[in-house]
């Protein structure tokens, strides 16, 4: 686990920059999609989360899911391509189990279509995680969000 500050973030995970999405893999047939620490404490006490059925398709860099809380409203978009094969309808009807716990709390599973294609510009390892979350603080603070 990488600790920066009030952030936590598994190393054996990969994660999407902008959004703030972490990708678990299952298997080579299966990834586990979700939000990281730092986006669900940004987002606050998160209300609502719409997504799409199972069935469907998702596209890389296209919305996957819409994340509301008491201060924000808006879309969070997918780091792979792939079929959505499972949507936690746990986290579906009690959003806020993100919040109490991110990694356990998933919100799809999908099966990829171009896996190793999809995670190349992921970041993934301690020293990435670490840099990335680093530059991410030094960013919010700067812009008064933190």
């Amino acid at each position: 686990m990488v600790k920066i500050d009030i952030f936590d973030l598994p190393e054996e995970f990969y994660y999407k920059q902008i959004d703030h999405v972490w990708v678990k893999i299952l298997d080579p047939k299966k990834v586990v999609l979700g939000l990281d620490d730092f986006g669900q404490q940004l987002t606050g006490r998160i209300q609502n989360i719409d997504t799409y059925p199972a069935g469907m398709e998702i596209k890389k860099g296209k919305t996957f899911c819409t994340i509301e809380s008491g201060k924000y409203v808006g879309p969070v978009k997918s780091p792979i391509s792939g079929r959505i094969v499972e949507i936690n309808e746990e986290v579906m009807k009690k959003p806020r189990l993100i919040n109490e716990s991110c990694y356990e709390h998933w919100i799809l599973v999908v099966e990829p279509f171009n896996l190793e294609e999809d995670l190349a510009d992921l970041i993934k390892g301690g020293k990435a995680i670490r840099s990335w979350i680093q530059d991410e603080i030094q960013d919010y603070k700067d812009r008064g969000y933190l």
